[in-house]
């Protein structure tokens, strides 16, 4: 008979448990969602928040894989998050008001203020 999954003690997923040293699937599975994320350039705290982990988890998971080598682990220096951040709330902004939605229903989708969304709405397309 196999042992239920959601009844498998905490350690059973732990690579030092396991004979070779092989990470559980599961295990590796999330490191490489939080990897992917983490190249995608959102912050510990959103990876943390979208996969339900704790952001030291996402620290800790983002130092091994400094330490292997991962190229997802480093990020391109010169990237001012504040620019990149405003880049990102225009685009959702512009892709949103295409889709019809009034300036209220975008500032309240994206957290933001409606004049921040009026303001972009104004600009010509071309500023980046």
């Amino acid at each position: 008979m196999k042992p239920d999954r959601n009844k498998l003690p905490y350690y059973a997923y732990s690579s030092y448990n396991k004979r070779g040293g092989m990470t559980h699937p599961t295990v590796a599975r999330r490191i490489n969602q939080v990897m992917d994320m983490w190249a995608a350039l959102m912050t510990a705290e959103q990876i943390a928040e979208a996969l339900d982990l704790s952001a030291r988890t996402v620290e800790v998971y983002i130092a091994k894989a400094r330490r292997r080598n991962d190229p997802r682990a480093t990020r391109p220096h010169g990237i001012d998050r504040r620019s990149l951040t405003a880049r990102i709330r225009r685009t959702q902004i512009r892709l949103l008001a295409k889709a019809g939605f009034s300036p209220q229903q975008i500032a309240k989708r994206i957290g933001t203020d409606v004049r921040l969304v009026q303001m972009r709405l104004k600009e010509p397309e071309t500023v980046e």
